[in-house]
This record gives structure tokens, C-alpha cells and sequence, in this order.
């Protein structure tokens, strides 16, 4: 599910190559623990399917070519945390850095969609910034 996009954001570059745009997306995977996030990345990434995954916060870079256009995805594939104490579990940086967000939840797990409905309220509920300026 994704849950924001933002439509000409800072990070969403495009550069003239030839005739074609290339875009660069960030893409922020967000879910409980345990849900699959790393998973349907390295399947985006490799195609392939790969049963053991360890508990590693990181970011891929793939470019593929979707209707005639270069894609290069950035995927934050991140850690849902496990300190008790943490009530946040989406950080300001990650919401900054990300073009979109896909929220990952196990169909046989209700407690991993509740942490998806958190999220979603954290997303839509985080802090904007607006700035004006003039020119000089």
C-alpha cells in the first residue's frame, strides 16, 4: 500500500539523458518486525526469493526501466524497533529523505496491521514545514 507520494518533492530528481527523463525515487519500507519487508525487496531487487534474512537496516539501489523511463529506486529497508521504550517508530529523517512509502503487514498477524495503522497515523500526522522567501 502506499500510503504517501510526494509529487515534484526535493528528492524526486529528473535529469535530461538523451531524449528520456531519468527519475530517482526513495522509497521508505515501512512494517512490524518479521513481516517480510527485506524480503519483497530482495525479490523487487533480484527477482528471486531468499528464506533467511538477518535484522539489517539498509539502503538498495536498482534501476530498471519502466515504460521507456529509467528508474533508480532507493529502498530504505528499515528496522522496526525493538526497544519498548521507543514510541516512535518512523523517524523525521526518514520521512525527509522519502519520495514514498510502502507499509508491509502479514496477513497472518493482526498486531503487525495495528503497527501498519500507527504508521500511517504518524505519516499523515508528521510535521510540515512550509517556507517562503523572496527573491532578491
Amino acid at each position: 500500500m502506499v500510503v504517501q507520494a510526494k509529487s515534484s518533492s526535493h528528492n524526486c530528481s529528473r535529469t535530461m539523458e538523451g531524449n528520456q527523463h531519468k527519475v530517482d525515487a526513495n522509497v521508505l519500507l515501512l512494517g512490524a518486525e518479521n513481516v517480510g519487508k527485506s524480503a519483497l525487496t530482495v525479490r523487487f531487487l533480484t527477482r528471486r526469493f531468499i528464506g533467511e534474512y538477518g535484522d539489517i537496516e539498509s539502503i538498495y539501489s536498482h534501476i530498471d526501466k519502466i515504460d521507456g523511463r529509467e528508474i533508480s529506486f532507493n529502498i530504505w529497508d528499515s528496522l522496526y524497533p525493538q526497544d519498548c521504550e521507543t514510541t516512535e517508530t518512523i523517524s523525521e529523517k526518514q520521512l525527509q529523505w522519502a519520495d514514498g512509502v510502502i507499509l508491509v503487514y502479514s496477513i497472518c498477524d493482526r498486531s503487525s496491521f495495528e503497527v501498519v495503522r500507527q504508521q500511517v497515523h504518524l505519516i499523515r500526522h508528521a510535521s510540515r514545514k512550509i517556507v517562503s522567501r523572496k527573491p532578491e
